[in-house]
């Protein structure tokens, strides 16, 4: 419902800004329709003079109706107002029911046509003021007086191009609306933009999109400059997974208009949809060339960041601040970033400034989003727990979030927490194999790895062969299988089989990988197999600098003192409160 108003609106500015240009047209007709009356009047004055047999010769002449009509092209003169204009409208239609000759007769028609377009147009704007049923009804109030019109004056373009306008509100009649943009097309051969714009009302109106795409090509080929019908034709090339096409009608409105951002935004959105984003960046950039704006700048920063290009993305943000520096997007923006790189304090700077220009924000996601990191990085995990709990009330339905939290519980060792929330979100995708993953990491750090084995199994089998889960599932399924200090847990053939796939995925360039694997050759008996994988993995960690580089030396002493590896996590549960939001610490 909401939409539908705000596309009346909408339309109701088109149709007012329609009906100024008529306004000003029919100013022009009203002077003509005097002119010409002028020289029927003076016709008819050079052969009305005589007596009272020649008054009567010349009302058989002129018609019953004269009088009347007389009286209306005076009357027509000053009339504006709508009571004015029914009081010509009156008049007219008495002066053709008694009946006039046939010049007055073809000229009082198109005068009528024309007063009734004018009444139509004083309703439009009354439109604006009201909502609902009034609008509509207002709405069938003028188109009635459209048909009235159109019948008055088959050729009169403005009553049909009315008509097709007042039928994209609510409620509207399609095939009426299509009839009137045709008749509308036919009567414009002479007329190339406005006959675009009329092959672009038709467009809207049909269901076909075939007959849809033929009314935008026709319209451009009218006039190639319409950046409506360009737009329309690039959304329905997009809608039909023809990209490269919608490319090139939304590069052919930018070359017209070079600073049109809301196409350049809209198109950015279609091409992100596609999952384009190197295209939508180019794209931007391109509009920044013609005209850079802030909001372009941060727009450029986001793709960037979705890139992985943060420094990029950091000096985009800077020049958008530098245009507008009370810009709160911008500044948490750059907070996320400047977090990413350890600057914690230009973090809270930039959180601090985007929270005083706007305050509201406070409570955005966005907001609580860096909250959450910044309490992370300063260790504050209760903070960041209770804050991205607050994010998961707001869209229970969010894997993501979901996943957040379990991570935080987890980092703030609350294992048992984590598999609570993770279980919950099972329940609803059992198919997940990010999830399953998750939760059998958590199993295992309190000791179920019966639980987590089966977990990492039902994850490797639902996971694609080339999602980034699977090196991972596959690599911690053979650590558990190769170092549990359950006896019949314990596979060292399977171990290998799925510690060598993940090798395999990640080309061999995993320290950690390299080490599970010769966890499994060690379980089974092949020390000097495990050796010579755990030596590659001390090798890769010296190498990179690995946190885990002294566990990795540990392993490969044991396995030269032919004793294979067991490891068992057992994290106690964390049993400190975590504080409600309005007990939050301030950031």
């Amino acid at each position: 419902m909401v939409f539908q108003q705000r596309v009346g609106i909408a339309i109701l500015v088109t149709l007012v800004s329609l009906t100024h240009t008529l306004g000003d047209a029919n100013q022009t007709v009203v002077a003509q329709e005097l002119a010409v009356a002028d020289d029927i009047t003076a016709t008819q004055g050079k052969s009305g003079s005589g007596g009272k047999s020649e008054a009567t010769e010349s009302e058989s002449t002129v018609g019953a109706g004269q009088a009347e009509f007389d009286d209306a092209v005076i009357k027509r003169i000053d009339a504006d107002t709508p009571e004015e204009l029914a009081a010509v409208t009156t008049l007219l239609e008495s002066a053709l029911a008694k009946g006039l000759n046939e010049e007055n007769k073809s000229f009082a028609e198109k005068m009528l046509a024309s007063v009734l377009v004018q009444r139509s147009q004083h309703l439009v704007t009354l439109m604006q003021r009201v909502r609902g049923r009034r609008m509509l009804q207002i709405r069938d109030e003028a188109l009635e007086y459209l048909r009235k019109a159109t019948k008055s004056d088959e050729t009169i373009v403005e009553a049909y191009l009315m008509i097709a306008q007042l039928n994209l509100l609510p409620e509207g009649n399609r095939e009426e609306m299509t009839e009137a943009t045709s008749k509308a097309i036919e009567l414009l051969q002479d007329e190339p933009i406005q006959q675009s714009r009329a092959y672009v009302l038709r467009a809207v109106a049909q269901e076909d999109d075939e007959k849809k795409m033929a009314d935008l090509n026709s319209a451009i080929e009218a006039d190639s400059t319409n950046i409506e019908a360009l737009q329309a034709r690039a959304g329905l090339r997009m809608q039909n997974d023809d990209v490269d096409g919608a490319m090139s009608d939304l590069e052919k409105i930018l070359a017209v208009d070079p600073g049109n951002q809301v196409v350049a935004q809209a198109a950015v959105q279609q091409l992100l949809d596609a999952e384009r984003v190197d295209d939508a960046v180019d794209l931007i950039t391109k509009t920044l060339e013609a005209k850079p704006s802030e909001g372009m700048y941060r727009m450029r920063a986001i793709l960037y960041r979705m890139q992985g290009k943060e420094d990029e993305a950091f000096a985009d943000l800077n020049k958008a601040l530098a245009m507008q520096p009370k810009d709160p997007i911008s500044l948490l923006q750059r907070a996320e970033i400047a977090l990413s790189r350890g600057d914690i304090r230009a973090a809270k700077r930039d959180l601090k400034s985007a929270m005083g220009i706007a305050p509201q924000i406070a409570d955005a996601e966005q907001t609580i989003v860096v909250r959450v990191l910044i309490a992370v990085e300063e260790g504050r995990m209760a903070d960041a727990i209770s804050d991205m709990k607050t994010l998961v009330d707001r869209d229970p339905t969010s894997i993501v979030r979901q996943l957040q939290l379990a991570n935080l519980y987890l980092q703030d060792e609350r294992p048992r927490q984590a598999i609570e929330t993770l279980s919950a979100v099972l329940d609803r995708d059992p198919k997940n194999a990010a999830v399953l993953r998750s939760r059998a990491d958590a199993l295992l750090s309190v000791g179920e790895h019966a639980d987590a084995v089966a977990d990492y199994e039902r994850a490797a089998k639902v996971a694609d062969e080339d999602s980034i889960e699977l090196p991972g599932i596959l690599n911690n399924l053979a650590w558990v299988l190769a170092t549990s200090p359950d006896d019949e847990l314990r596979d060292g053939e399977r171990a290998i089989k799925h510690g060598k796939r993940a090798a395999e995925l990640t080309e061999f360039k995993e320290a950690h990988i390299l080490s599970t694997l010769a966890a499994g050759y060690a379980e089974n008996g092949d020390f000097e197999k495990a050796i010579e994988w755990s030596s590659k993995a001390v090798e890769l960690g010296e190498e990179e600098e690995n946190e885990q580089l002294e566990q990795l030396k540990e392993e490969l002493e044991s396995y030269r003192n032919n004793k294979p590896w067991r490891e068992k996590q057992e994290v106690e549960e964390n049993k400190v409160p975590i504080l409600s939001p309005e007990d939050l610490i301030d950031t």
